[in-house]
């Protein structure tokens, strides 16, 4: 039997098949997902279209931000952290590791000791320190956010906590002829700084990385400044929380 792990995230579905010890990767919009591969069954519950897998035999694993808001009857649902531990333990094969694994809606803090999870820290309450505030800055800069995360000479002080105060001050920041370099670099350093109180703790250990934002350039290098410690970004960091799920 083939397994499937999906990772139902806000923006997009990241799923994971494994057959035969073999991984594929494959990646959906989140709307356009729901709309082509969620249907309902009999029972009037809503279910995952298995056209969208190889084997109609398979079986299907999910977590993510859309878990809380759908339950499949033809899916398991596991926690993030329980998926991004089980794929970042995979994906690394170690058994003591400190993962973080910074997303669209949130960001997290997984400790693992002994091939357990041992503690964690998570912060879904502030879009501050996410994908989804990076997104926001990128489009007030005209700019995309790939070119935004080049930047890091001369961060300008943003020093708003509140992801919305931070767009307001952005705004600020151009209105007073500020350059988008060192706008972009501001922000790629607020964030590096959001995050820190949730890391530093754990940062006498060895860091991986999992999730869209530390792959990216200019949040990597602030946070490795900060915390004077390399960040080990995973091979599959955009699926590791859909490995976990086929673990």
């Amino acid at each position: 039997m083939t397994k499937t792990g999906m990772d139902l995230g806000s923006r997009f579905v990241k799923i994971c098949i494994e057959n035969e010890g073999e991984l594929s990767f494959y990646k959906y919009n989140t709307i356009d997902f729901y709309k082509k591969y969620v249907s309902r069954d009999s029972s009037n519950q809503l279910k995952i279209e298995h056209s969208l897998l190889d084997n109609v035999n398979s079986k299907i694993t999910a977590t993510g931000y859309g878990r809380n808001l759908m339950n499949f009857s033809n899916a398991e649902v596991i926690s993030e952290i329980k998926a991004h531990f089980q794929g970042a333990r995979r994906q690394t094969g170690l058994d003591d590791f400190v993962l973080i694994d910074i997303g669209g809606q949130d960001s997290k803090v997984i400790k693992a000791s002994g091939g357990f999870i041992d503690d964690f820290v998570m912060n879904d309450k502030c879009a501050a320190s996410t994908g989804r505030f990076l997104e926001n800055a990128a489009n007030i800069l005209r700019i995309n956010i790939d070119e935004m995360a080049a930047y890091t000479e001369k961060p300008c002080k943003l020093s708003s906590t509140c992801a919305i105060f931070s767009e307001s001050e952005i705004v600020g920041k151009i209105a007073e002829g500020v350059s988008t370099e060192e706008i972009s670099a501001g922000v790629n350093l607020s964030v590096a700084r959001r995050l820190l109180p949730l890391i530093k703790r754990f940062s006498r250990y060895e860091i991986y990385g999992a999730g869209g934002v530390v792959s990216l350039y200019g949040v990597k290098y602030f946070l490795q400044e900060l915390l004077d410690k390399e960040i080990n970004v995973l091979e599959n960091y955009q699926y590791n929380a859909a490995i976990g799920c086929v673990v």
